[in-house]
């Protein structure tokens, strides 16, 4: 059922003088004139939804970002009713949206099986020969020297990848300008074997077993010549950890 006349005629009007002006305060009134149609497409998309990661506050929130477009650009001399026209918009904000947050996710999900992959590796290499007697002190600072070193690396490597986090003014500053260069260098004075390692897991992010596949070796072979290429860069780390503190 449509609205009565009186209530299509102010509608009408308001569409008329938004379109001529431009006015903020009618542009809030047609969003919150919407906001109820918009949600409703939010809820059928939810009900429709094949994962449970993102909740019914987001959709109306993608939702609400598809109605804002569809009011800013809507033109009636095209034919169709703005509801027709801002359906399709609302619900494309809506599954853009819901992708680009499943790839943020995907992304966050892959860097913590990465970083727990190194860890795993770490804790693995700095016990692998040990003895009884040994110090097992001296086992946690080399664990902790390579957790330091990883750091160094994926702060470079991030840069170097031209990631998002480049935009902000820490990103940008002479010292990570300088701290990239440094590592790099260092890295380049590694073994042909474990400078690409060092480079495939810190600056392409990529897993243990994947890179073993890729240089068709053990992964426990690529644990191994990782530990030991953390080493190498170790002997350099005041200088790393120099830099570092400058910024």
């Amino acid at each position: 059922m449509g609205l009565p006349a009186y209530q299509q005629e102010h509608e009408l009007m308001e569409w008329k003088e938004f379109l001529l002006h431009r006015s903020i305060a009618v542009r809030e009134r047609l969003i919150n004139r919407y906001e109820g149609f918009a949600n409703i497409l939010a809820a059928k998309l939810y009900g429709n939804r094949q994962i449970d990661e993102v909740e019914f506050e987001e959709y109306k929130q993608y939702a609400l970002i598809g109605l804002i477009e569809s009011v800013d650009r809507y033109d009636p001399g095209q034919g169709a009713s703005f509801k027709t026209y801002a359906s399709y918009r609302i619900k494309g904000a809506i599954l853009n949206g819901i992708e680009k947050h499943n790839e943020k996710q995907q992304q966050i999900t892959a860097s913590a099986r990465i970083k727990e992959e190194r860890m795993q590796s770490l804790l693995h290499e700095a016990t692998a020969g040990q003895s009884p007697g040994d110090d097992p002190f001296m086992r946690l600072v080399d664990i902790a020297l390579g957790v330091a070193i990883g750091y160094m690396l994926e702060d470079s490597g991030m840069y170097q990848a031209g990631e998002e986090v480049q935009q902000s003014g820490v990103y940008k500053s002479r010292e990570l300008q300088d701290l990239m260069r440094v590592v790099d260098a260092l890295v380049g004075t590694l073994p042909e074997q474990e400078e690409k390692i060092i480079r495939l897991h810190y600056y392409q992010q990529m897993r243990f077993d994947h890179i073993a596949e890729k240089l068709n070796l053990s992964k426990g072979r690529i644990s191994q010549l990782h530990h030991r290429a953390l080493q190498r860069l170790y002997e350099h780390y005041d200088e790393l950890k120099l830099l570092r503190t400058e910024y």
